[in-house]
């Protein structure tokens, strides 16, 4: 791939996962879990962040707008459509407990093919000699595999509870609480 085509693959990758967090974030909501809510706005406005500087990079290294890959971002629907028609208070525990596992399993998923994605382009850019935009995506690959370890250490902890409802509704303050503080610095 041209570095251009990495830059685009980067761009619309990144655009994804912004909806990504951002309907994890709205299921999290829906599934009265404050704290995982918030932990998923965090890392919606993160990874906004970490797009304008991509593109920033990019304008000033190169001197041109990154062009979209396609006109329409894809993705996943995570948010299951028979659940529109509903209030908070009509999902069961046993609904609630499996959301969260499939949410946490979709998240490290999506950290997983990011984190192969950015190793593929700093491979791919440090081939082609373009030394400084390597450097760059590996500034990304660090930030994402901490997110990875972050989502795979809450996953096991999970798996380790039996997604044990009580203890979830438990930490959802805290959680709340740690994240609202970061979103604010």
């Amino acid at each position: 791939m041209t570095v251009e085509e990495i830059f685009s693959t980067l761009a619309a990758h990144m655009q994804e996962g912004l909806l990504v967090h951002q309907q994890l974030a709205d299921i999290y909501s829906f599934l009265n879990l404050c704290g995982y809510k918030k932990c998923h706005e965090y890392h919606y406005y993160e990874e906004s962040r970490n797009y304008r500087c991509l593109c920033n990079f990019y304008m000033e290294q190169y001197y041109k707008l990154i062009p979209p890959k396609d006109p329409k971002i894809k993705t996943k629907e995570l948010i299951p459509s028979s659940w529109y028609k509903y209030e908070k208070k009509d999902v069961d525990a046993n609904t609630k407990r499996t959301a969260v596992k499939e949410m946490m399993q979709e998240w490290v998923n999506w950290e997983k093919e990011t984190k192969k994605l950015l190793e593929t382009s700093y491979k791919d850019l440090y081939e082609q000699g373009e030394i400084c935009a390597a450097m760059k995506i590996a500034y990304f690959l660090e930030d994402v595999s901490k997110e990875l370890k972050h989502a795979q250490k809450k996953q096991i902890d999970l798996d380790s509870s039996g997604y044990d409802l009580p203890s979830i509704i438990k930490e959802q303050k805290s959680l709340h609480k740690e994240y609202k503080k970061k979103i604010r610095g």
